[in-house]
């Protein structure tokens, strides 16, 4: 709040309140003495009056008394009576006994008695008086009668009323006197200050047109005289500030040279004069190449030696391109660049060129910024979106491409459209050429499909043998055209390895946004259903999306097993078959591995085999709902099992994507009180690398919980030894495709043979499934695998298999891992 006060106040308003405050304390001094002597007066007035009536009732009321004529005395105090001065009146005798009242009731006490002078400010109006009634000097009786005062009190506050007004209106009138009085007096002093803004604005010619010879005329030409001394001076003012511009242009290079320095704060900073003297370098600069503090004047060879003492070797180029700053813009980008230093560390290194204005160069600005974490950043966004194998975006990738290409295309209005590409036979060609084929393959497919696509196009890795591609558009014509030739250019690769010719087709769908489409869910759904409407016209070729798909044998086919897993889910009809897992040492059960059965909703005696409903499963999402009913399937079996059976269930894809499985098999296992080390989770390697960076922190979070964690069908793909290394996982079953024909084909006793070995570095336990017969188990044995599965040595079966060694709490953990690698 702003503090209230007179500073601001125009002299005139001044001299008006001034008058008008001594005025007002006049006359408040003339009402207050008034009022005090009209009060004196009345009560004056009134204790004349007392006197006067006490004295006629004495008159009164003798005969009456003496005669004990009562009555008469009560008609004398009802006379006399008066509300407004005489209230009551009450008569005693002698003996003090009541013989009259008037105006007050016999019950109640009377007031005490007032002995003072009569006071009108006091707060009860009414004053308690006695009065003796005598006859020659003796008492007869005696008289106690109130003498009201509000009759005066009105008359007094009526005065101070009256009083007030007149000099409210004498106030009023001298205050409009004042005003033109001071008008009169300040008129000439109110041009004087005008004058006075206007040369305070910098309007300078004024004069002030006052011709009076008091004090304000005298002020009135000194205030020209002044003005006009002003007007000068501002003239040579402007001349001395043209001259201070002259002397500011030698300042401008260092200004120059400041906002360089400012705007590069957060790099190392070194800045040369044209003779190669250091002018300044900050402490990053010295922090990033582990120098002392470079102090200013030192010539730049002195430090150049310590500087390429921190660089690689052949990397000191750029560090000697401080002995020659650059001239010419050609030069400039030879001298901006990246340096590795010999710790590892990545610093880039770019130049400024610092010109002093007229007198040309005027030394450069050297900026280096250690740029290693953003460089591992880069890295490690990038590996969370490309599929290791080909390289191309992965499935995150596209989707990440998809939302942005669609939110482009939503603003311009145009069209955008999206290309699955399914390869046909892909896993008969993969078991005919081996997993590092079928890699092989899928590296072929995806250069073929990128040397196809336009700049603005992006294609994507989707899964096993799925590819994608974004392509905005204009009409379906040319993503026709292009689907057209991606059929035939993937038609026309061969692969031969070992002289086994291999020739792939593909399917494509095609769907369009908005056309087919309004989000990026609906236009994958659509797209996928395009590649699978291709499949059932007869593969190896594509198909623009139609809205009539739901009356084809696929769609129909997906909507009945949706619903028949859906009726599963509803009416438990899933049911849980154990095989065992054996220790190739003495061939003593480990644990069970839990797989899982339908049974057939039209005959209870038929069981339906995963291979049947679980892909239906996993597009649907219901996979995980099985997957949660499997692991709780499992947990209630462990709570009925003794304490060293151990059981082992396989979790999908989905399911290692859903944040909350986690949570959900923490309170499963805690509500039955099951040790959390009985229950094995095994991921399939396509699963776990289908998205690497998600994968890791979800597979910790499962071996946190306390249960270990098995890659399944290890092997399977080119880069599997980089996933063992990358993921901590307890252990690896190693693909069936390896065990099956192990006896007769030496590749795969070096493939199993190879993975066993980096198993064993990396203290994890290996687990052979396939085995078919005493042959390979025995090669198993020989090969060092800790553990084997299959036919040849159980068979599922609903109730868990008799075991065939003592029962023992077998878990990988890398403890463990360690005493059966030494074993076997």
């Amino acid at each position: 709040m702003k503090r209230f006060g007179t500073r601001g106040w125009s002299l005139r308003r001044k001299l008006i309140v001034a008058c008008v405050l001594v005025e007002l304390f006049a006359m408040v001094l003339v009402l207050f003495g008034g009022t005090r002597l009209m009060q004196r007066t009345l009560e004056e007035q009134a204790a004349v009056q007392s006197h006067e009536l006490m004295g006629l009732l004495d008159q009164a009321l003798v005969q009456p008394i003496v005669e004990r004529d009562f009555v008469a005395v009560q008609q004398v105090l009802d006379q006399v009576l008066n509300p407004q001065v005489v209230p009551y009146l009450v008569v005693f005798d002698h003996r003090g006994h009541p013989v009259a009242r008037a105006g007050w009731n016999e019950g109640r006490p009377l007031p005490p008695r007032d002995t003072g002078p009569i006071d009108l400010d006091r707060a009860d109006p009414t004053f308690h008086r006695v009065m003796p009634v005598t006859l020659a000097g003796q008492e007869l009786a005696r008289v106690e009668l109130g003498l009201s005062t509000l009759h005066l009190r009105h008359a007094r506050d009526e005065f101070r009323a009256t009083g007030v007004f007149i000099a409210a209106v004498a106030l009023a009138a001298s205050v409009g006197l004042l005003a033109a009085i001071a008008y009169a007096l300040t008129r000439n002093l109110a041009i004087v200050a005008a004058a006075s803004r206007e040369v305070a604005a910098g309007r300078y010619n004024v004069q002030v047109p006052v011709q009076t010879r008091d004090e304000v005329g005298r002020l009135a030409a000194s205030f020209n005289s002044m003005a006009a001394t002003i007007r000068h001076r501002m003239v040579a003012l402007r001349k001395s500030q043209r001259q201070q511009k002259l002397h500011l242009a030698s300042a401008h290079d260092e200004r120059a040279r400041l906002t360089t320095l400012l705007g590069a704060l957060r790099s190392g900073i070194l800045f040369v004069d044209a003779q190669q003297r250091v002018l300044y370098a900050n402490a990053m600069f010295s922090q990033i190449w582990s120098l002392g503090p470079v102090a200013t004047g030192t010539d730049v060879a002195q430090i150049l030696p310590a500087l390429r003492q921190q660089v690689g070797v052949g990397n000191t180029s750029l560090v000697d391109r401080l002995m020659a700053p650059p001239a010419g813009d050609g030069e400039i980008a030879q001298a901006d660049g990246e340096i590795t230093l010999a710790d590892g560390r990545l610093v880039s290194q770019r130049m400024h060129p610092v010109s002093d204005g007229a007198h040309g160069g005027g030394g450069c600005i050297w900026l280096h910024q250690d740029i290693t974490l953003d460089r591992q950043t880069q890295q490690r966004a990038r590996l969370a979106l490309v599929d290791p194998l080909t390289e191309l975006l992965n499935r995150r990738g596209l989707f990440e491409s998809l939302h942005v290409v669609l939110g482009r295309a939503q603003e311009t209005g145009s069209s955008v459209a999206l290309v699955f590409i399914d390869l046909d036979d892909f896993k008969h060609a993969n078991d005919q050429v081996g997993h590092w084929g079928g890699d092989q393959i899928l590296t072929m497919v995806a250069r073929t499909l990128s040397s196809l696509l336009l700049p603005d196009q992006q294609v994507a890795r989707m899964g096993s043998d799925e590819f994608a591609v974004i392509a905005p558009c204009n009409d379906a014509e040319p993503i026709a055209a292009l689907a057209a030739r991606m059929v035939q250019s993937i038609s026309a690769l061969r692969f031969d390895p070992d002289e086994h010719r291999i020739r792939i087709g593909c399917s494509i769908g095609v769907a369009l946004y908005p056309a087919d489409a309004s989000s990026a869910d609906q236009l994958v759904a659509c797209a996928d259903r395009a590649m699978h409407q291709a499949k059932l016209g007869g593969k190896n070729g594509y198909c623009l999306y139609q809205d009539d798909s739901a009356h084809s044998q696929a769609e129909f086919e997906r909507v009945s097993w949706n619903g028949r897993i859906y009726g599963a889910l509803r009416d438990h009809r899933l049911q849980l078959h154990f095989q065992p897992v054996h220790r190739v040492s003495d061939l003593g059960i480990v644990y069970y591995e839990a797989l899982v059965r339908m049974v057939d909703e039209d005959d209870a005696t038929q069981l339906i085999g995963p291979t049947a409903f679980v892909p239906y499963a996993e597009r649907s999402g219901k996979i995980r709902e099985i997957d949660r009913w499997v692991f709780q399937a499992c947990i209630d079996k462990l709570v009925q099992s003794p304490p060293a059976v151990c059981i082992a269930a396989n979790l999908s894809a989905r399911s290692l994507e859903d944040p909350g499985f986690v949570d959900f098999l923490r309170a499963a296992l805690q509500r039955s009180d099951v040790d959390p080390r009985r229950l094995h989770i095994e991921l399939t390697e396509t699963a776990a690398m289908g998205d690497l960076i998600a994968a890791r922190p979800m597979i910790a979070a499962l071996r946190s919980v306390g249960c270990a964690v098995h890659l399944d069908d290890f092997g399977s793909g080119f880069s599997s030894f980089v996933h063992l290394k990358l993921l901590e996982v307890d252990g690896i079953k190693i693909d069936g495709s390896f065990i099956r024909d192990l006896t007769s084909d030496p590749s795969n006793q070096l493939v199993v043979a190879s993975l066993v070995k980096i198993a064993r570095s990396l203290n994890k336990t290996t687990v052979a499934e396939c085995v078919e017969d005493a042959e390979t188990l025995e090669a198993l044995r020989e090969l060092g695998v800790d553990h084997v599965q299959g036919f040849h040595l159980g068979r599922p079966a609903h109730m868990l298999a008799e075991r065939t060694s003592r029962d023992r709490l077998s878990v990988v953990t890398p403890l463990r891992r360690g005493a059966d690698g030494a074993r076997s």
